[in-house]
């Protein structure tokens, strides 16, 4: 895969994330009921507090001499590589990868099987799959066709009611269980998939990452400017600053990620003696994969960080993730 195909799979894939994010947002917010007087009490403290926030702000500007942007950059770098930097020692690394790597499989399981299931590949130019076997053929036809059965089926007359419903449950199980049979015949392909994906992302973690912690925390703070608007915030990232911060963090990091991740399953997959089929090839290509990485993975750093006192998560955040899965 060459550097631009790379750069645009990660771009996708962030975008993805992004509008991941935004959903979720929308879903924690539909939920939430409130009262007029609760609001109304609530603005009122707001309100105080930020006076208050002032006061100690206009208070401490006379006081102190402006804080110098520079050595501000300097801390937030430095802060963030050391936090990374223990998150991703081999100590702890042991526990945090095993843990995401379960998710991960899950994930890239279903997106495996819902991939099996189109008839047409993902990428290049949607070219239709030569299909392998009797069941994905006959899956395929039957759920073309399905919708134009049932029309079928309720246009016809019955005794009862039961034998019209029984002859669509029939339909459903039928339809039901060449899905089965045909995922089942995918299945050691999927495992032998997983095996190469986890190997890749335990070299990532374990030997790509680490060596440019240092590198992707100056990226990090430069891109999201944090300097700029952190100079009173003790070198920390605050709750305001936090969707500038993660939206730098998790762009570098998916470049990473998909720029190590891509040649390396490509180049695994070609020494394997069972050669995989084309459109398994394809699939290495989904950038939902690597927005799933991206989450757990990136998820677990923020709790880190915010465990360390680097950043300030804010107060829906963990809220937000819970609602989503739910």
């Amino acid at each position: 895969m060459s550097t631009q195909a790379k750069q645009s799979l990660a771009n996708i894939a962030l975008a993805l994330r992004e509008e991941q994010v935004q959903a979720r947002v929308i879903h924690y917010k539909a939920d939430l009921q409130t009262s007029p007087e609760l609001d109304a009490i609530t603005a009122q403290v707001v309100a105080e507090l930020r006076q208050l926030q002032d006061a100690v702000k206009a208070t401490t500007a006379k006081t102190e001499q402006p804080t110098d942007r520079a050595q501000v950059e300097i801390e937030l770098i430095k802060n963030l590589k050391l936090g990374l930097a223990r998150l991703f020692q081999p100590d702890r690394l042991g526990n945090l990868v095993e843990r995401k790597l379960g998710e991960v499989s899950k994930r890239f399981a279903r997106l495996f099987f819902e991939s099996e299931l189109h008839e047409k590949m993902v990428g290049g130019e949607q070219e239709a799959k030569q299909l392998r076997y009797t069941e994905q053929a006959l899956y395929l036809a039957l759920a073309r066709a399905e919708p134009e059965m049932r029309r079928t089926l309720e246009s016809f007359e019955y005794v009862s009611s039961d034998v019209r419903e029984l002859a669509e449950d029939r339909l459903a199980s039928l339809i039901k269980e060449l899905k089965h049979s045909f995922l089942g015949r995918t299945t050691p392909e999927l495992n032998a998939l997983l095996k190469l994906l986890n190997e890749v992302l335990i070299a990532f973690f374990t030997s790509e990452l680490p060596p440019v912690i240092g590198e992707l925390a100056w990226e990090v703070v430069r891109e999201a400017r944090l300097a700029e608007t952190e100079i009173q915030a003790g070198y920390k990232v605050s709750v305001h600053a936090f969707p500038v911060f993660r939206k730098a963090f998790e762009s570098r990091f998916l470049q990473r990620l998909v720029g190590y991740s891509e040649d390396e399953l490509l180049t695994r997959t070609a020494a394997r003696q069972d050669k995989f089929r084309l459109e398994t090839i394809r699939f290495l290509a989904e950038p939902q994969i690597f927005t799933d990485i991206c989450e757990l993975v990136c998820d677990a750093v923020y709790d880190s960080l915010y465990n360390d006192g680097y950043l300030d998560l804010p107060g829906d955040w963990r809220a937000r993730l819970a609602s989503s899965r739910t």
